[in-house]
């Protein structure tokens, strides 16, 4: 049996608070959260945020350490620990989590390590396009540095600072928490494999959506493929919320079952109500609790429920307890958290140490090992039109051990090689390879293939797609008329009446001033609240005299929007984005990763929230232009309707 040992602190002094993990079996050797690699693509506002992803993975004898102060206080924080000696660092990642105030505030970040000075990092708020910033919500932002060079054996100081109180900032510039995150190679540690995944979704109700949509957002997933659990290994499931409440009900699912532990001090709830982001750390069962102002890690034990093969963990925000459609965050028994964000994940199994060459059979006849387990994730072709230079890349992953020498990816087309890469796998476990090729008209195959000794599954080395190159993608949008799930008939299109769009803008910009009058600890304070059902009661008031009959109630009703995207172009296009507005205001975003085949069409029913009455929607394929298109004019379906 072995200790997992966790340093917290809930300020920004040098104390700390030590405790202790007694783990069944041979024990996770020191779990918490673990470093992750920044995404290649650059990080845009998103009001609903972004979904967890796995960007980090792989296998090491060893540990993964964590250090972290946290809950909401004023900037500065500094942060203090010491990497036990003998450690050999694989990679480091400083996370800092900031509250901005609103989207529409700037201001800037900053991180010292050991006295490495990482420079200023602005933070925009809904203009942010920076790969280390992810910021949702009302601006609420989960930054990130790689600190690995910075981190060394010993001693430790780390400080975050930003703007809060400069002149010309008006960013509130509260850190919600820093934390340091370390994967260590130990000379006989035990055999740790990791998923590590990173996002920052906004789950938020009705009152919460920011614009006169009033959205919703409940719950989020995210999958984890597990591809060997042979030998019974130990799972550990450790996650990060930002922005939790207290006596707020929420849940988080492995596999489909809740974790934690049920909430004894909500007296009067159903059975197996939890509130797991309760501004109390470590409180899941396996340390004594910490408080943390607005900022929860917990660490479940997942063994029973983990699974070969795909796993799934989910956040909810809460649930419908008294079944009327909705999910309250007020009221004597209310039912979720107005809002949550979820930003970090990691599922960790552990066995004994053991010899690198040492192979296994499961039951399913895959061979498995402890050794090196390299993949093809993912292919991607880009720019492939007839006779352009076009690009394939290749994703990368890290299964198992890290390879101590380079090893080469091979790239053909149509059986014949075109390229070869030597690449060093990367500390993370994931990367992108990527070589040119000349694009010619017709249907291709495509192939990439890592090439490696001593690999312990072949099966997924090599990964091919059939692509077609002609002319420019042409990617067409359009629309049918919203209906109700289930409904026989749809809604018809209608003229937009001024006043409606008049009203909605005016109620958007009173509840909006309203909401964001007081920093996130007044977010259920009873003035706030008084001041927006003011604000309704005063609008609503006057909505009969300029409402049409056919707007039978003011309150959100679920939709479905059927989206039809269609690509008459000669290429296939990469991935692209369909965009939602509804009455100006932007509600949701779809995203097709697998881009679309030429000549090839797809739907999609999109659920929307909005008031019955009249409404303007406006879709948009590829918004930001990412996809080179033969005619951008047919990228845009705008129509006015009726909901029912």
């Amino acid at each position: 049996m072995q200790t997992t040992t966790t340093d917290i602190t809930t300020d920004n002094t040098r104390s700390y608070r030590r405790v202790f993990l007694w783990l069944p079996r041979a024990g996770l050797a020191l779990l918490c959260m673990a470093f992750l690699l920044v995404p290649s693509c650059s990080a845009l506002y998103n009001f609903d945020g972004f979904p967890l992803k796995t960007i980090s993975q792989g296998q090491v004898n060893g540990q993964v350490l964590q250090y972290t102060i946290m809950g909401l206080q004023n900037s500065p924080r500094t942060l203090e620990f010491d990497i036990p000696a003998g450690s050999e660092i694989q990679w480091a990642r400083t996370y800092v989590g900031v509250w901005g105030g609103t989207p529409r505030y700037t201001g800037w970040v900053q991180v010292v390590a050991n006295g490495r000075d990482y420079g200023q990092v602005k933070l925009y708020g809904q203009d942010d396009k920076n790969p280390n910033v992810w910021c949702t919500g009302y601006g609420v932002y989960w930054t990130a540095w790689d600190t690995t060079g910075a981190v060394q054996n010993g001693h430790n100081i780390i400080t975050a600072t930003t703007s809060q109180g400069l002149p010309e900032s008006k960013l509130d510039g509260r850190i919600y928490g820093v934390t340091t995150v370390l994967v260590t190679k130990t000379p006989g540690g035990p055999d740790v494999r990791y998923w590590i995944l990173e996002g920052n979704t906004n789950l938020h109700g009705t009152g919460w959506s920011g614009d006169a949509s009033a959205t919703v957002n409940d719950e989020t997933s995210a999958q984890i493929t597990v591809p060997d659990v042979t030998g019974s290994p130990h799972a550990n499931l450790t996650t990060i919320e930002m922005t939790s409440t207290k006596a707020l009900p929420d849940y988080i699912q492995f596999n489909g079952q809740d974790l934690g532990l049920p909430a004894a001090q909500m007296a009067g709830y159903p059975a197996g109500v939890t509130d797991i982001a309760d501004e109390t750390s470590m409180n899941a069962g396996y340390y004594s609790p910490v408080k943390s102002r607005y900022w929860d890690i917990e660490i479940f034990d997942v063994t029973n429920q983990l699974r070969q093969g795909s796993n799934e963990v989910s956040f909810l925000r809460g649930r419908d307890l008294n079944g009327d459609g909705t999910i309250s965050s007020t009221g004597d028994k209310p039912e979720g958290e107005d809002y949550l964000h979820p930003v970090f994940a990691m599922l960790t199994l552990e066995r004994a140490s053991s010899p690198s060459s040492a192979v296994t059979l499961p039951a399913s006849g895959a061979a498995t090992a402890t050794g090196t387990d390299l993949s093809i994730g993912r292919l991607d072709v880009t720019d492939a039109y007839s006779g352009e230079n076009a690009t394939i890349t290749a994703t990368l992953q890290n299964l198992g051990a890290r390879p101590a020498t380079p090893v080469t990816i091979a790239f053909s087309v149509d059986g014949e090689i075109i390229g070869k890469q030597q690449v060093t796998v990367d500390a993370s476990g994931i990367q992108q390879v990527t070589t040119g090729w000349q694009a010619s008209a017709g249907s291709h195959t495509v192939e990439a293939a890592v090439q490696v000794s001593g690999d312990s599954d072949t099966s997924n080395n090599l990964l091919q797609k059939t692509i077609t190159v002609g002319s420019l993608p042409d990617l067409e949008v359009s629309v049918d008329a919203p209906h109700r799930p289930g409904a026989a008939e749809p809604t018809q299109k209608s003229p937009l009446p001024v006043e409606i769009g008049i009203s909605a803008a005016v109620l958007s910009l009173a509840a909006y001033r309203a909401l964001h009058r007081q920093p996130p600890q007044g977010k259920n304070s009873n003035m706030r609240i008084i001041s927006v059902l003011f604000i309704l009661m005063l609008v609503t008031a006057a909505l009969p005299a300029v409402i049409p009959a056919t707007r039978a109630a003011d309150t959100t009703s679920l939709y479905l929007l059927p989206v039809n995207v269609r690509n008459s172009g000669g290429s296939d296009a990469p991935a692209f984005d369909v965009t939602i507005y509804l009455d100006g205001e932007k509600i949701a975003t779809k995203t097709y990763n697998d881009g679309l085949g030429a000549g090839k069409e797809i739907s999609a029913e999109i659920p929307i929230h909005a008031t019955p009455g009249s409404h303007t929607l406006k879709i948009i394929v590829d918004e930001a232009a990412k996809v080179k298109d033969g005619n951008r004019n047919n990228n845009v379906a705008e129509s006015a309707y009726v909901f029912p």
